[in-house]
């Protein structure tokens, strides 16, 4: 049960949120492209914020101090793409098979973060400054041991305060760049807990500022639904069941909401099983279709590949089929990433 400090926290974290909020340039937006162009011009964004991270993901191992300047115009491409439809973004950030776990983690916390900026209503400068920062704040983890990183078994706590190092490694790292100061407050905060039990300052409420407390949820939530070496990916119903049991002591309640608005509950390119029995890949969502996303299914009830997909429109109407569960990522070896 939530104390009366962690409560008095919560309640003023609600009120200042929309004052937070007031102080910023808001913006209405609509969906202007349909899902499948937005996914053409979206991957070739991905696929080079990819290419240019891994440079300065190098610079960063070696010591040198990395051209993050570079990265600007791709970026911006990307953060334009969500504007017209986050629906694209969101399948690219749950990607799972192309390159390492540090290197994609980092690109899909961009792009989230862009799509939560969007439901927010920040304006593009801001939804830029807030995908970069989700792009860099967990930099500082490429500095850690891979004897750390790769470790399958649990971390004994001398391992825990090493690896809680990376937000000081990150923004070493980054100190002579010309990075946003608003990025380089999420460097330090992303881990900072609505109820003072983060790292490394242990702040409370407000006191975190706001793009960190939305790095945090995204940062947790793509942990969850990614395969790490410590870890099997769990299905998105239950990582958004788990962010929902956190709201007013881990995270801020209505940043919470606001995320799984943005996504989905059942979020572009997540599996889903069928009441018929086969599995699908959701193939559109769009804020406000809730329960009744558009499918394309893939495999059969006996769980074989079709030979000829097929585009599902749920209707909700007794007796038609109906999604019964989410899938991890990784189930009956499907990879939706083919279907782009």
């Amino acid at each position: 049960m939530m104390n009366q400090t962690a409560e008095a926290v919560a309640n003023a974290s609600h009120s200042n949120l929309a004052a937070e909020l007031a102080q910023k340039n808001l913006s209405e937006y609509s969906i202007s492209t349909d899902l499948s162009s937005e996914l053409r011009v979206g991957t070739l964004a991905y696929f080079s914020i990819q290419q240019e991270f891994n440079r300065i993901g190098k610079a960063v191992v070696s010591g040198t101090m990395p051209n993050v300047e570079r990265i600007t115009p791709l970026l911006q491409a990307l953060v334009d793409s969500t504007v017209r439809n986050p629906a694209a973004g969101v399948w690219l950030a749950r990607l799972k098979s192309k390159s390492s776990y540090a290197h994609r983690h980092c690109i899909s916390c961009a792009i989230l973060c862009a799509v939560m900026g969007r439901q927010l209503g920040l304006d593009k400068e801001s939804m830029f400054k807030l995908s970069l920062a989700g792009l860099f704040m967990d930099i500082g983890k490429l500095m850690l041991p891979n004897s750390l990183l790769r470790k399958s078994g649990s971390l004994s706590r001398e391992e825990q305060q090493e690896t809680h190092k990376h937000t000081e490694l990150g923004l070493s790292a980054l100190a002579q760049t010309t990075l946003p100061e608003e990025v380089l407050q999420v460097i330090r905060h992303h881990h900072e807990r609505l109820d003072g039990s983060g790292y490394p300052d242990q702040l409370t409420g407000n006191e975190i500022p706001l793009y960190a407390r939305i790095a945090g949820i995204v940062d947790c939530y793509d942990a969850m639904t990614s395969p790490r070496y410590y870890a099997t990916p769990i299905a998105h119903s239950e990582a958004i069941m788990r962010l929902a049991g956190w709201r007013k002591t881990l995270f801020q309640k209505e940043l919470v909401d606001t995320f799984i608005q943005a996504i989905g509950l059942y979020p572009p390119g997540s599996l889903v099983e069928l009441t018929s029995g086969e599995v699908a890949v959701v193939s559109d969502f769009r804020v406000g279709m809730g329960r009744k996303p558009e499918l394309t299914v893939i495999l059969d009830a006996n769980k074989q590949r079709l030979t000829r997909k097929r585009v599902l429109r749920l209707t909700g109407k007794e007796g038609n089929v109906d999604i019964a569960k989410n899938l991890p990522p990784d189930a009956y070896d499907v990879d939706p990433e083919a279907l782009i």
